[in-house]
């Protein structure tokens, strides 16, 4: 059995996701064994009702010593930094190996931002893909190795409101991808050109067999139960 740990901030969007994603079979033998937050929100409420252990500490620079010896006791096999604090370089160089990010770019291009900021400076500047990334962690922050991107088309008129709920989507399907590849579960991954909220999207890459993740009810449900829902595509 391969475990994850979740560090959140907010609504717990991506964990719900990863949970629903195990619940159906898209990580076989994965398990999600905890869920560390820098304050009580909805990935901590969300952990306390589906039976995971959940713990709220403090992240700040000095606090996050704490948070390395839950980590040890721990001992995930992957761990997704969604929390909204920087990490330390002794935090990453101890945990390396296993810390995941999601940042809601094409890497390297608008790193150093979190949450909808990078999405809304890419429509700002012109861009004519915006994208995800699922990347490994490193002392610079946004600068580890991606593992899995997805590229999508802007169209006339698309704001941070209109894009967001496709860019979270994508968001989860490449973190899915990257966690695959960081539990070391079995898949032919390639570029693959999906359909999400009636656009053409490139993952690559995308080893996840059929097209469970097509189901428009799966998301609407995922988007119904998160604290933070992200806006209708």
């Amino acid at each position: 059995m391969k475990s994850v740990v979740f560090l959140c901030s907010g609504g717990g969007g991506n964990l719900r996701f990863v949970q629903a994603a195990m619940q159906r079979g898209w990580l076989p033998g994965g398990r999600i064994m905890g869920v560390l937050t820098d304050r009580e929100c909805g990935a901590s409420e969300f952990a306390r009702g589906n039976g995971l252990f959940t713990r709220c500490m403090d992240f700040s620079r000095s606090g996050q010593a704490d948070v390395q010896l839950e980590l040890r006791r721990l001992a995930p096999d992957a761990v997704v930094t969604n929390v909204h604090k920087i990490l330390t370089p002794d935090f990453v160089a101890e945990h390396e190996h296993a810390l995941l990010n999601l940042h809601y770019s094409l890497l390297p291009a608008f790193g150093g931002t979190i949450g909808v900021e990078p999405v809304r400076r890419a429509l700002e500047y012109g861009v004519t893909l915006l994208g995800v990334t699922a990347h490994r962690v490193s002392a610079e922050v946004d600068a580890g190795r991606p593992l899995a991107q997805a590229a999508i088309p802007v169209e006339a008129g698309d704001d941070v409101d209109h894009v967001m709920d496709l860019v979270f989507r994508a968001g989860c399907l490449a973190l899915l991808e990257a966690l695959r590849s960081q539990l070391g579960i079995a898949g032919q991954p390639r570029a693959r050109l999906l359909r999400l909220c009636g656009r053409d999207v490139m993952f690559n890459p995308f080893g996840s067999s059929g097209d469970a993740w097509a189901d428009e009810t799966f998301w609407q449900e995922l988007k119904a139960n998160t604290a933070a829902e992200p806006p209708s595509c």
